[in-house]
């Protein structure tokens, strides 16, 4: 028996049921989309969760700089920066980091007691731990190296520890015609620098491992996530790896002061050699010596570098004894 043929009013409503079926999958992906994605976007629409809320509260710099008052707990003994200072090269440790510290002195940093005018020196916060605030007491007393700042040493107040730095060298060490600041996993070529900073240093310096086109991370897991509050640019400017940056004389009072007029966050090297070196209107610059990798250990490439990260007090010093060996032989 043949079907009856369905009259154009039938075909129209069918028609009406099947775009109302779409136009309901389509809201509804978008409600979806609205509920699981629209939260995790950190805009600054957006609250941010209690414990990333220190991100916004905490942005005055001069409330924890304190910089009309001097904030050290224990100052560099003597030399310090008395005489004349080429070069003073400032690392910024862990408070826990003792042996990591002593590596860097039985190391590359006895190349500065032959260098005319370069000195090292060690900078950190304090501890909760008073036994281990003693201890660097005791290190300090020892070893005439040690600038401790007052505030807590953690990873998210990297960027105190760096404008601190810029303090201390204003207040403590401003006749050193060139600064650097480092970490206490870095290896540094001492000669390379000095020979590099005679030949081509000049005013308004500011020279590293030049990173540029990086993005703000909005993952909340990620140890580098910024919000749209904090940073609301799509793109980093152009800064300089914290592994190791030189500034000169001139240079380290511009970025002080620019520090202290921005809001702050707590990725420093982006903020302190990014931030307000653009507001600033100083260039940062690349070397080619300055890397923020892991280098091969290899004793001869290391003659020809100035910086490689990721060192263990056990690989610089096995990498300086190969260096210093004189029966070692390197291709020109």
């Amino acid at each position: 028996m043949r079907k009856p043929k369905r009259d154009e009013g039938e075909r129209s409503v069918d028609e009406c049921r099947t775009f109302a079926r779409v136009c309901l999958m389509v809201f509804s992906v978008f409600v979806v989309w609205g509920v699981l994605y629209m939260p995790l976007r950190n805009g600054s629409h957006v609250p941010l969760p209690e414990h990333f809320s220190w991100m916004v509260t905490q942005r005055d710099l001069n409330r924890y700089i304190l910089p009309d008052n001097l904030t050290n707990l224990l100052p560099a003994g003597p030399p310090g920066c008395n005489g004349s200072v080429f070069l003073a090269v400032v690392v910024c440790s862990a408070v826990p980091n003792f042996e990591a510290r002593s590596a860097i002195r039985s190391t590359w940093a006895l190349d500065a007691k032959t260098l005319r005018g370069v000195r090292v020196f060690f900078l950190l916060g304090r501890s909760s731990n008073q036994s281990l605030n003693a201890a660097v007491a005791e290190e300090g007393a020892r070893h005439s190296d040690i600038i401790q700042e007052d505030f807590l040493d953690t990873y998210n107040n990297l960027t105190l520890k760096s404008v601190m730095l810029l303090k201390w060298v204003g207040q403590n060490c401003g006749n050193a015609r060139y600064v650097m600041k480092t970490d206490d996993d870095m290896f540094v070529h001492l000669p390379n620098l000095f020979r590099l900073l005679r030949k081509k240093g000049h005013a308004r310096l500011l020279m590293g491992c030049l990173i540029k086109g990086a993005t703000p991370v909005k993952d909340w897991n990620s140890k580098w996530f910024v919000p749209e509050v904090v940073f609301p640019g799509r793109v980093y400017p152009p800064y300089l790896s914290g592994t190791g940056y030189v500034l000169s004389q001139d240079t380290v009072p511009i970025l002080y002061r620019t520090a202290l007029s921005t809001p702050f966050f707590y990725l420093e090297d982006i903020f302190v050699t990014g931030v307000c070196a653009s507001r600033a209107g100083l260039k940062p610059v690349n070397n080619e010596g300055f890397k923020f990798y892991k280098r091969k250990t290899d004793a001869c490439a290391f003659r020809s570098i100035i910086t490689a990260h990721r060192m263990s007090a056990k690989e610089l010093r096995a990498v300086h004894k190969n260096m210093t060996n004189p029966s070692l032989k390197c291709k020109s």
